[in-house]
């Protein structure tokens, strides 16, 4: 680990910060994993798969800005322990009910509803730390590292709990969510924000929500960027559900081949994000362009030819090494162009985009089985995807961007 890293995490604060949101990472990615295993187990209905990951992301795609704006205006601490006490509670809860033999098609529904509620509150809140914990040069290399750390925690999380409910069933995977939300408590508790970043509500919530939306619509690259987001969420949420069912009926293979699969993605973009974390980056505009507005789709493309689930794991390493890329310089970007008091409502509207594009996929995975097979799904998705993120992201304003 060279030096940017090293000076970061050298940083108890940042430190501390960086082990509890690598937790909270690991739950939001492995948690749809978890759910739509649960429902290819329990039912043979195709679309139920993308009904129940459409109700995991829904919370996200209504209420995040307004989860944004709860950020701009409260503790952001004290914030993050009460809903990550409360996603707890919840996870614990429906382990017990899945360990009981309750869980049905319409329980894990709802389940994936009210989760989904608890989870979505703190991704805003947990990225508009960053800039207050590190210093304006810094921002690119720790963004990096936390994109890192985080598909780091996928990776993880994704595989164990793969291995988790073949050896203890589908309770084990939730119960190793349980844990890591335990965990990212421990770890919050010792962090201080700076007090003089939290300040008072001066409008009413409501008018503080249509400010953050006037300001994100009428902002460039703000706006380029968080439709970016949605685009991205859209499309990986596609991946996410169709995957598990390929890796099943078509490879053969069983929850943890899948899981491994899953992983693939996010040891990519661990690599090359922590290549990142150690390295100056300047032409941030073009990375958007080549490795979202052509790389995220023709991932996916590529991914729907795979003929084995070997191939399937490769193709996703690629995908994540190009991500890692991706993901560094969009988040730099937008956050370099958001003015500090506007942080957390734009965050809120970028993680409508990447957790809220989840019901947006899913409706379209479930509309699409009605005529293709989930590979042919994916294929339709990432042709799309790419026609779509080359007219937002090859613009000479976006381009130029550093």
């Amino acid at each position: 680990m060279s030096s940017p890293s090293r000076a970061l995490l050298a940083d108890r604060h940042f430190r501390g910060f960086w082990l509890a949101q690598t937790c909270l990472a690991g739950i939001g990615g492995t948690m749809r994993f978890t759910f739509v295993w649960l429902v290819v187990t329990l039912t043979d209905w195709t679309a139920a798969e993308g009904i129940v990951a459409g109700l995991l992301g829904l919370p996200a795609m209504l209420f995040s800005a307004a989860a944004g704006t709860w950020s701009d205006r409260a503790d952001r601490k004290r914030l993050f322990t009460t809903w990550t006490t409360v996603t707890v509670v919840l996870l614990a809860v429906f382990t017990v009910v899945i360990a009981a033999g309750w869980a049905t098609p319409l329980v894990t529904g709802v389940a994936a509803l009210v989760v989904g509620t608890a989870v979505m509150i703190n991704p805003p809140n947990v990225n508009a730390m960053v800039p207050l914990l590190v210093a304006p040069g810094r921002l690119v290399n720790a963004i990096a590292l936390q994109n890192g750390a985080m598909n780091a925690a996928n990776v993880g999380a994704v595989i164990f709990a793969g291995v988790a409910i073949e050896l203890f069933g589908d309770a084990g995977g939730f119960a190793l969510l349980t844990v890591l939300a335990s965990l990212a408590i421990v770890f919050m508790r010792p962090v201080v924000l700076p007090v003089s970043e939290i300040t008072a509500p001066t409008e009413s919530f409501m008018g503080a929500l249509r400010t953050g939306l006037r300001y994100t619509w009428s902002t460039e690259p703000v706006r380029t960027m968080v439709l970016l987001s949605l685009v991205l969420g859209s499309s990986f949420s596609v991946i996410q559900i169709n995957v598990p069912r390929v890796v099943e009926s078509d490879f053969g293979r069983d929850a943890a081949s899948a899981g491994a699969v899953m992983g693939a993605f996010g040891i990519g973009m661990m690599l090359s994000s922590l290549y990142v974390a150690n390295r100056p980056v300047g032409r941030h505009g073009l990375n958007v362009a080549i490795f979202i507005g052509v790389g995220l789709g023709g991932g996916q493309f590529a991914l729907s030819l795979a003929p084995s689930w070997r191939s399937a794991l490769i193709v996703m390493l690629l995908w994540g090494v190009n991500a890692g890329l991706a993901m560094a310089s969009h988040r730099t970007i937008l956050q370099k162009a958001t003015a500090p008091e506007m942080m957390g409502r734009v965050m809120g509207l970028m993680m409508t985009g990447f957790m809220g594009g989840l019901p947006i996929g899913a409706a379209a995975s479930s509309v699409l089985a009605l005529s293709f097979d989930p590979a042919e799904t994916m294929t339709v998705v990432g042709l799309c995807t790419v026609a779509i993120s080359i007219s937002l992201s090859w613009r000479p304003s976006i381009v130029r961007l550093r």
